[in-house]
């Protein structure tokens, strides 16, 4: 049985023997990584750390927590949303192999909710959208993924390429192409992706405009009803804990 203040017992707060004061946390950072330095050595990014550290003390004061016990309740609750962004990511793949892309583009949105620092959801919202027309939400998404990780870059890559190629942007698409490529060395769909791409761009301007305006770009508000799309949204999201709502994605 663990006592309180055991520092073996990895359930109290204790256990992390986490210093108290801004100066305290500041020194034992800077014993343990050198991204502590850059921090100190960067006045911006020093300003940026003491307001989040301030913010983060009044965030603590009405329930009377310790930094520590902060860091472990938003662990666990990190921890919960993980897990069920996890399980609707394999609904969201159900939904897409059988063709339900609306439904498998609202479960990779609340995934993309519950755990935003994942790239896999955006990048996989990024094939819904493109499956639903949605070319510049496929371009907002691969591009996010990329931002967030280096995940499957050749993938992301190849899905910003082809959305930009539904558009028309020819130059932008053969540089994700290239960039697709060299990621993901003689992958089939991206040398198609790319002959296809080459035979577009030998086209006459007007063959060209006919050729993008039959690829069908839709705007969200078009697929999605707005009221019933964020009802879903809502539904699969369940209840959030509150100190994790933060720049929620709609749909």
């Amino acid at each position: 049985m663990f006592r309180a203040g055991d520092p073996w017992n990895p359930y109290d707060p204790a256990s992390l023997a986490l210093p108290q004061t801004l100066d305290e946390t500041m020194r034992r950072m800077q014993a343990q990584t050198p991204l502590v330095m850059e921090l100190l050595n960067n006045p911006e990014k020093m300003r940026a750390f003491r307001e989040w550290e301030r913010e983060s003390a009044e965030e603590r004061a009405p329930t009377g927590e310790t930094q520590a016990e902060q860091m472990m309740r938003e662990k666990r609750e990190w921890a919960e949303r993980d897990a069920k962004s996890a399980k609707l990511k394999e609904e969201g793949n159900a939904a897409f192999m059988a063709g339900d892309f609306k439904e498998a583009y609202q479960l990779y949105t609340a995934c993309i909710c519950l755990s935003d620092h994942e790239p896999a959801y955006s990048l996989n919202r990024a094939a819904v959208a493109l499956k639903l027309k949605l070319y510049e939400r496929a371009i907002e998404d691969a591009s996010a993924a990329m931002e967030k990780g280096d995940f499957q870059l050749g993938k992301a890559y190849f899905r910003r390429g082809q959305a930009q190629c539904f558009l028309g942007e020819w130059s932008k698409a053969a540089q994700d192409y290239e960039m697709a490529l060299k990621h993901q060395p003689n992958e089939a769909n991206v040398l198609r992706g790319m002959e296809e791409l080459k035979r577009l761009r030998g086209l006459s301007a007007e063959e060209q405009a006919t050729w993008v305006s039959g690829q069908g770009k839709k705007r969200l508000n078009e697929v999605f009803d707005p009221v019933e799309g964020q009802r879903r949204l809502d539904e699969l999201l369940g209840q959030v804990p509150e100190s994790q709502e933060s720049d929620t994605v709609k749909v």
